[in-house]
């Protein structure tokens, strides 16, 4: 899709939005958010899958732009929780800005193994997976009779 359809749809989804109590006219936002507008894969629109199955965890980024250079993921054992960072630099005509994303999840080290927590960045899509434990099968004890 070319930028200016998508800025077109953009403008056309400002100004026909219903206005919420509190809020200013559209054309008045418009004008607010007009980087935003220009730029269609805004960070702040970010679009993340989560699925569990009985294999692993398994949780997809979209992260258009960033390079692994600037990609950190990690894991604190003592919180349990998940933690990814990324910055891209965004180019325009006015000039250039680096935007930050940030997003954390917390993973349960009953559930997953967190030692063979895997990501890998392909395609502007960051992937996180982390297989489950496997469950320990229940010890037979044997029945004694007296």
């Amino acid at each position: 899709m070319s930028l200016n359809i998508v800025v077109m749809n953009n403008l056309i989804n400002k100004l026909t939005a219903s206005p919420r109590a509190g809020r200013y006219s559209p054309i008045f936002e418009i004008f607010n958010d007009f980087d935003r507008i220009l730029t269609p894969e805004s960070f702040s629109n970010d679009n993340i899958r989560f699925n569990e199955s009985k294999e692993n965890f398994h949780v997809e980024i979209d992260l258009p732009g960033v390079k692994k250079k600037d990609l950190k993921v990690t894991y604190n054992e003592d919180t349990n929780v998940a933690y990814v960072e990324a910055k891209r630099t965004i180019t325009s005509k006015t000039g250039s800005k680096e935007e930050t994303y940030t997003r954390s999840f917390r993973l349960n080290p009953s559930d997953f193994d967190v030692d063979k927590f895997v990501s890998k960045l392909s395609d502007g899509v960051l992937t996180i997976t982390a297989p489950r434990k496997k469950e320990k099968e229940h010890k037979v004890i044997d029945v004694q009779i007296d």
